[in-house]
């Protein structure tokens, strides 16, 4: 007997809740249904530095081209989309997107005094805290406003810091295939016998809600099963991850937010070839996973949001790559986007040590996400009030 991921473990912390004197929250959510109708902002993590410069690229400022004699974009292979910016050549599967106003870039983004560390900026990326000071991560918080630790899941190997909560930390599934629970061959009738044997207190309870489990896990197991994806994927790790979260959302599981990763990013060398080749996964994966959303009939209800820990410095260096820089770009996609470029292009005449200076902080495009689309509270989510250019239609 196959049991659902989402129901399985929520009636698992349900257990554990009433039998080990867990937060009560735990009992609550546990019994909470998953729901269909609500809104999915699926995360996207460039890791290791995502050079910006390369990837939203200001054609028509020589100080670009002076700065990158061997790396920078040829103005010819840019794909223009405002008389200053252009998207990296191997961006070209979003250029629908973008021609429908649905991809949106924001530009210069970063957050008060930076630092060049993969492991530190990451960390405040996920904590949504440049002072460091906070553990738990930001999707974690929002599991926690909304009172269910299973609304959230890192699609992958081991769960980043974002989804780390103060008492729980949310899934992880390193497949939707092989994310299920079955029973031991001959067990079941002792399951079962267990089940129908009376009960009082808790114990009726956990029994009643381990019957409402397997009657729903028919009902759920079949909507992932009936998936059919309506496009084709690219292959590789990251398009898996984007067809997995697309299975998941198709399925009604309740899920709120979904975290992806695409690695490879720490272009300190021969940044061309590597960089080209990441962002061609990134644009045919992300172009696939919007395809499959409107076949599906879900396009409106899926908001994806990507980012990197840091930018690279402007100048090339001896190895044609780039070393870690400090403002970079962020881009969201969807129908609930406002598609454009959002903030000004970088200034290359005014530097903070070799880097593109942050103009815009990134918790207020995390804040934009946390209120317009899932309409949660941002100020408690963040630990403060912050502003962001206004992405979400």
């Amino acid at each position: 007997m196959t049991l659902d991921r989402r129901d399985f473990l929520k009636y698992s912390a349900l257990a554990v809740a009433a039998t080990s004197g867990m937060p009560g929250f735990l009992a609550r959510a546990a019994t909470q249904p998953g729901g269909a109708s609500g809104k999915t902002l699926v995360v996207v993590q460039l890791t290791g530095g995502n050079d910006g410069l390369n990837t939203l690229v200001p054609y028509s400022n020589g100080a670009y081209y002076a700065a990158r004699p061997n790396i920078a974009i040829p103005k010819k292979d840019v794909l223009t989309l405002t008389p200053d910016l252009g998207m990296h050549p191997a961006l070209k599967p979003l250029t629908g997107l973008w021609d429908a106003g649905h991809l949106a870039w924001m530009e210069n983004v970063g957050y008060p005094n930076p630092t060049r560390s993969h492991f530190a900026s990451m960390a405040i990326w996920h904590t949504a805290d440049p002072t460091q000071a906070q553990a738990e991560g930001w999707i974690g918080r929002i599991a926690e406003q909304i009172g269910d630790p299973f609304c959230a899941s890192n699609l992958g190997g081991v769960a980043p810091q974002a989804l780390r909560a103060s008492e729980f930390s949310l899934p992880s599934i390193d497949s939707v295939d092989s994310f299920q629970v079955k029973l031991p061959a001959g067990l079941e009738g002792a399951f079962g016998q267990m089940l129908g044997a009376p009960r009082t207190g808790e114990a009726a309870y956990l029994g009643e809600a381990t019957r409402r489990m397997l009657a729903n896990t028919g009902a759920v197991q079949k909507n992932v099963s009936k998936y059919k994806a309506g496009a084709k994927y690219p292959g590789g790790r990251f398009a898996s991850q984007l067809r997995d979260a697309a299975r998941l959302i198709a399925a009604g599981t309740g899920q709120r937010v979904l975290y992806v990763s695409l690695g490879g990013f720490d272009t300190h060398a021969g940044q061309r070839a590597e960089q080209d080749e990441l962002l061609a996964q990134l644009a045919s994966g992300l172009a696939a996973f919007q395809a499959d959303l409107e076949a599906q009939g879900l396009a409106d209800r899926v908001l994806v949001m990507g980012f990197s820990e840091f930018g690279r410095r402007v100048a090339e260096n001896a190895s044609a790559g780039t070393d870690h820089g400090q403002g970079s770009v962020m881009f969201a996609l969807g129908q609930g986007v406002r598609g454009g470029v959002h903030g000004s292009s970088p200034d290359l005449e005014d530097l903070a040590d070799g880097d593109i200076k942050y103009r815009q902080d990134f918790r207020g495009v995390y804040a934009g996400a946390l209120t317009g689309w899932l309409g949660l509270d941002a100020r408690e989510i963040l630990r403060g009030d912050f502003a962001g250019p206004p992405w979400l239609a």
